[in-house]
């Protein structure tokens, strides 16, 4: 069959499958197929990460700064007895500036803003909605992002990248049997660079805070899944 009719009908193919492929015929007569797979693995989200921060305004940058420091060292303490530690907290961001307003085009000074954002690592993530409350109840009036992650993706990744090249070799199959071809062995193979994505399961961010502060005892927080997905290239021998 001419090289024309093998890229028509993978064209079709691909639609069918969601994967790309090419035919491919060479002067010499050999003739190839390549395909493009894809594999995700679900896997239950088992890690939560919280950014959140103390912001703090006042007529001098002194006295915000000082005010700031005070909400801020009780949040830590309030995130520490509601299961986080020490360690699991860090200084994600920390600004001083001066805001601005204008006033029959003129630019007036106002208050300094300070704000302190921390990041909280938790190994458990049935302690994220506790922990957000803690905080919020303690100072906390900013709730940048919550996001969940995996432990142990290594199994993730290896099942799906071997559902990649399951995928893309069934893809083969399918286009080398409707030309009346033979699938035959695999010439190339190789992942696709930065294909590899593991998505954090869910991100939440202002609209939480927003919950929390208005008095909820329990903010609601549900984790999901996370996909990881691996693409790959492979380039089959027709006989």
């Amino acid at each position: 069959m001419k090289t024309k009719s093998f890229f028509v009908l993978a064209t079709a193919l691909f639609a069918l499958l969601s994967t790309s492929c090419i035919v491919r015929q060479y002067p010499a007569g050999k003739r190839t197929v390549s395909v493009r797979g894809t594999g995700s693995i679900p896997v239950d989200a088992d890690r939560a990460i919280i950014v959140l921060s103390v912001i703090t305004t006042a007529k001098d940058a002194g006295t915000a700064a000082s005010q700031n420091a005070d909400k801020m060292n009780k949040v830590q303490d309030a995130v520490i007895a509601a299961g986080g530690s020490r360690d699991s907290i860090s200084t994600e961001n920390y600004t001083i500036f001066q805001e601005y307003d204008y006033v029959k085009d003129r630019r007036v000074a106002g208050d300094y803003r300070v704000s302190n954002e921390i990041k909280i690592y938790l190994k458990d993530k049935k302690l994220a909605s506790t922990i957000i409350d803690a905080a919020i109840k303690a100072g906390a009036n900013s709730l940048s992002s919550l996001t969940f992650s995996v432990s142990n993706p290594e199994l993730a990744i290896k099942q799906a990248r071997t559902a990649a090249v399951q995928n893309a070799q069934e893809a083969a199959k399918l286009i080398a049997g409707t030309t009346g071809s033979e699938l035959g062995k695999v010439l190339k193979i190789e992942e696709v660079k930065d294909s590899y994505n593991a998505p954090l399961a869910k991100t939440y961010g202002n609209a939480m805070f927003e919950s929390a502060a208005a008095g909820d005892s329990n903010t609601p927080v549900q984790s999901g899944k996370v996909n990881f997905t691996v693409t790959v290239d492979a380039t089959f021998e027709l006989k």
